[in-house]
């Protein structure tokens, strides 16, 4: 006797839009955090040297900032993540380069090294980065410098079907 499977639609636990210039598109931006004035902060990423780097878009200033060699780099042209299907994101502790189950992989070495994205309280502001699991750390971009963050969030999807 033949079984019968039901199929399920498979949905991408998020979408990346191209922005400019401080612009979010709409269609469910992923919210990451927020700066120490209260400003909104997004998740994004930009090109840096080759790397696809995650990071924070503040639109007040106009960019999505990566970290990258011991510094904050703003990018003018970017990516952000939005969650137009309604995905269950979920930010799951982690700590010492650990990765959870369903991690969203946010960006690439150019050596092919996979980067997540992750966020952390610093100086008062909860602040995006990237998770280098070879580096057992989040890197975070914060006032010109690049910050190595040992205990951090990691953004999950807990569902990919519906």
């Amino acid at each position: 006797m033949a079984h019968i499977y039901h199929q399920t639609q498979y949905r991408p636990p998020g979408v990346w839009q191209q922005a400019y210039s401080g612009q979010v598109p709409s269609g469910g931006p992923v919210l990451g955090g927020n700066d120490t004035n209260g400003e909104a902060l997004y998740v994004g990423r930009a090109v840096q040297e080759g790397d696809t780097i995650p990071g924070k878009v503040v639109p007040s200033h106009g960019v999505c900032y990566v970290a990258y060699g011991g510094a904050e780099h703003g990018h003018r042209d970017y990516q952000v993540l939005t969650n137009p299907s309604g995905s269950n994101l979920v930010w799951v502790p982690a700590a010492n380069g650990e990765i959870p189950l369903g991690a969203l992989q946010g960006g690439q070495q150019s050596d092919g090294q996979k980067l997540f994205i992750g966020r952390a309280y610093h100086s008062g502001s909860m602040v995006l980065g990237k998770v280098h699991p070879g580096h057992n750390t989040l890197y975070v971009s914060y006032d010109g410098q690049e910050v190595p963050i040992h205990n951090y969030e990691v953004l999950v999807c807990r569902d990919v079907c519906h």
